[in-house]
């Protein structure tokens, strides 16, 4: 799978998935697979866009759910071809009628293009699915809106999974994404107090503009190069040992040691264990790992 920055120009013909797939949920899933279906045929492809900051989001309680990696990896494993994400500051003050045009039509070669029923494109999200669907039956490209993939009655969303997300409730978050919420964010130094207490853990820093899930202990599974490891992650900024500025996620992986510092470790949530608390003490709250860690080796098994 090639990912684009810019807008390519194909020499072929293409089936395009529209939208921001900000967390690739089964909602999601089912536009995608709908141009993946027209492979080989038909080149499918995600055209989606990236924030040029967090501070240009204007939408009221967003955060990127997946990392760019994490993202890039599910979109890889769908069978998507090509994902076409520039900046949100090239796209956004195209008219609708110039969009579907320049990039859709001319660049893209599309002739077949995927939705959601909620879609909005162009300057001011002026242009929406009935618009689209004129745009292509008059360039006479296939166009369909796909149906919101339901769960309790309730249309799957990022909203929804965001919420679930902060409240810590990570079995119904993995139902609606269709896998668990992971993080792979790169292993930065911590104070290796874990290592000299026998239980030396791995650090990785939430980047401002992404989803910080409700701070407190989780069970969770650590990939490795090829071998998988039971985790115990702690979510928040370590309240005993001092406090940090910035959240992390802080997880001992049960059976391993090594330096993984630089490294992008995947690191899966399943369950939620307790919040986030400030011990009398560095023993007590080792003691309190020691029970999480056997918690973790049970749920596993």
């Amino acid at each position: 799978m090639e990912l684009s920055r810019t807008i390519p120009t194909l020499t072929g013909p293409s089936a395009v998935a529209l939208g921001l797939f900000d967390g690739v949920h089964l909602g999601h899933r089912a536009v995608i697979g709908r141009a993946v279906s027209r492979a080989p045929q038909l080149f499918p492809i995600v055209f989606t866009f990236s924030y040029d900051s967090p501070k240009e989001v204007t939408k009221p309680g967003f955060a990127n759910i997946l990392s760019p990696s994490r993202k890039e990896a599910i979109l890889q494993k769908l069978g998507v071809q090509l994902v076409c994400e520039p900046l949100f500051s090239v796209v956004r003050d195209l008219e609708p009628e110039i969009f579907f045009m320049e990039i859709l039509q001319k660049k893209l070669k599309a002739e077949a293009i995927f939705c959601g029923e909620d879609y909005r494109f162009g300057k001011g999200a002026a242009g929406d699915v009935k618009l689209l669907r004129a745009l292509c039956r008059k360039a006479g490209i296939a166009f369909e809106t796909v149906p919101a993939v339901l769960d309790g009655g309730e249309p799957i969303s990022s909203t929804r999974i965001r919420a679930l997300l902060r409240e810590g409730r990570m079995e119904d978050a993995a139902r609606l994404l269709g896998e668990p919420y992971a993080i792979d964010y790169p292993v930065s130094h911590g104070r290796q107090l874990g290592r000299k207490m026998g239980y030396p853990t791995i650090n990785q820093l939430y980047p401002s503009g992404d989803l910080l899930p409700r701070n407190g202990v989780y069970v969770t599974l650590a990939v490795v190069g090829s071998k998988t490891y039971p985790a115990v992650t702690n979510i928040g900024v370590k309240p005993t040992l001092g406090g940090t500025d910035a959240p992390s996620a802080e997880s001992t992986l049960l059976g391993f040691d090594g330096d993984l510092y630089g490294q992008k470790v995947p690191v899966s949530f399943y369950r939620f264990l307790r919040p986030e608390q400030r011990f009398p003490d560095v023993e007590t709250l080792f003691r309190q790992v020691a029970e999480d860690a056997r918690q973790a080796e049970l749920f596993f098994r």
